[in-house]
């Protein structure tokens, strides 16, 4: 008996597709065999007869597809279009593109517990029950039941060559890609968030070496004089690109954070699944308003320091044979630490430990370059989808487009085959753009074991890093830059909000503002569905 599939779609480019034996709906655009494809030549690939293969499919997509005996939905490499589904209780499948609490909803507790230790709920879970969210590369067929399947592993060999011709294979990818995006911006307002970091620096540079300094403007934020904002003007200025500023400061996150714009963009925005990207709302909202922007495509660096390396501990590139427990640590230790939860999480008895374990367990020759391959795919699939790229969300709440390219499929195969040795502490990344612009970048050094602070200070580190940050816990509410610690009016009031119980447990020592925004979400969220 064919499944009835009720779709519920809030964003307008969610276009309906039709063909030969389906239909459905088709987000965004990829390429394939060097083919440009949208909703509108959609047909063009599947009439022809050959079964999709998103495997091969490069670009920013979502598809929901129905056939006669079949419900397909297939997400891209990196989840920049979210889905999620449920079979409702007239065994219909209810499938959207948003998720937003109701009093029919109820919580479960070990997504409610990774939300507010990670900041994003892991797998196919949602914060909801019963509710379930595609994962990055994902086809999920739903039929009497959903099964599902990764098309695409971020875990294989590595390829070994010379520094300078890795350097050169990923110039030539960065030169391409831009090409490519020069074209589908075509006549577009471009946005550039532009931190000053390396990331939003090589945007603008190639996008300027493609003739389309006057599309741009750039922006940045934060107190004024933060180091961010003048380096950013300096880039801006060096390459001619329009810049604005926009000040931060407490009294701007109290009004905001009590109000009910932010309250729904909140809902918007975090799915069920992670918290709502703080730091580019005020100032995409000031800059929609005085540009007024229109369907502009703001580019974001997401997140190519990532794929360089940025993220890999020098621990797990030491040349050793590692266990399933120390990588299921190196992923535990790092992403689960928005709270401190008395006690910790037991390695046999958390479900978030357990949860991984299964996860690392499917491999094996643990190995430092299969080791470092499994911390990135774990962090690709779950917090760089569901929390990094999530923050697009925030341009889509002010009407405006959005594009990723440092997240092109090209760069993501790239970064898979490099050695550890290359690939660490951005090394290869960071020596690649100081040979294409040595003006903006310097010369890099190899790292060494001198970039583990772990390393350096042997058995004293747990208790240093304790004491460094507990003493910066009640410093940072007067020295953080970007001043966001403003949602709390009094300093009295955010060291009170320093540890609060839940569920007999106390959690303490917040990590960043991320560890605030989660825990009132959640609250917000349990007030709407009780």
């Amino acid at each position: 008996m064919e499944k009835k599939c009720i779709t519920n779609l809030r964003h307008k480019e969610f276009y309906p597709i039709k063909g030969v034996g389906y239909e459905g709906f088709f987000r965004g655009y990829f390429y394939y065999k060097n083919q440009y494809v949208t909703h509108e030549n959609f047909a063009d690939l599947y009439d022809d007869g050959a079964t999709p293969d998103p495997a091969a499919w490069n670009g920013e997509f979502a598809l929901i597809l129905q056939t006669s005996n079949d419900i397909v939905l297939v997400t891209d490499k990196k989840r920049s279009i979210p889905l999620f589904y449920t079979l409702n209780e007239s065994n219909a499948w209810i499938v959207q593109d948003h998720l937003e609490p109701n009093s029919t909803m109820s919580i479960q507790k070990v997504a409610e517990e990774e939300l507010l230790l990670a900041g994003f709920v892991a797998g196919e879970k949602t914060l909801f029950q019963n509710w379930y969210q595609l994962e990055v590369a994902s086809i999920v067929h739903l039929n009497e039941r959903a099964s599902k399947h990764l098309y695409y592993s971020y875990v294989i060999e590595k390829e070994h060559d010379s520094i300078d011709a890795f350097a050169e294979e990923l110039a030539h990818i960065l030169n391409e890609l831009f090409d490519d995006l020069v074209i589908r911006l075509a006549g577009r307002r471009i946005v550039l968030p532009l931190s000053g970091g390396f990331d939003s620096r090589i945007i603008a540079l190639l996008l300027k070496d493609r003739g389309l300094s006057d599309s741009i403007v750039t922006f940045t934020y934060g107190r004024p004089g933060n180091g961010e904002a003048t380096v950013s003007k300096e880039i801006a200025d060096r390459l001619g690109l329009k810049w604005k500023y926009f000040a931060y400061d407490k009294a701007m996150w109290e009004d905001l954070y009590k109000s009910k714009l932010w309250q729904d963009y909140v809902l918007y925005a975090s799915n069920g699944t992670s918290a709502a990207h703080l730091q580019d709302f005020p100032s995409t909202k000031l800059l929609v308003e005085e540009e007024s922007l229109q369907n502009a495509v703001f580019i974001p660096g997401h997140s190519l320091d990532f794929l360089g390396g940025s993220h890999l501990p020098y621990e797990a590139i030491i040349d050793k044979e590692f266990t399933t427990k120390e990588v299921v640590d190196f992923i535990v230790l790092k992403h689960f630490r928005l709270w401190q939860k008395t006690g910790g999480l037991g390695y046999t008895d958390s479900d978030i430990y357990n949860s991984v374990t299964k996860e690392v367990s499917n491999y094996t020759n643990l190995t430092n370059e299969r080791v470092t391959s499994i911390i990135d795919e774990w962090n690709w699939k779950e917090r760089q989808a569901k929390f990094i790229i999530n923050s697009v969300r925030v341009y889509e709440y002010f009407d405006q487009d959005w594009s990723m390219p440092l997240w092109d499929d090209r760069l993501i195969y790239f970064f898979s085959k490099i050695p550890v040795d290359l690939k660490y502490k951005k090394y290869l990344y960071d020596y690649t753009l100081h040979k294409m612009y040595p003006d903006f970048y310097p010369y890099p050094q190899k790292p060494g074991p001198e970039n583990s602070l772990r390393n350096k200070y042997g058995l004293l580190y747990p208790l240093l890093r304790k004491i460094y940050r507990k003493k910066n816990l009640y410093r940072k509410y007067f020295d953080e830059p970007m001043e966001w610690f403003g949602i709390y009016p009094t300093y009295k009031q955010y060291v009170e909000s320093l540890t609060f119980k839940k569920d007999g447990q106390k959690y303490s020592d917040p990590y960043n503002i991320n560890s605030f925004i989660v825990k009132d979400t959640i609250e917000m969220m349990k007030e709407i569905t009780k």
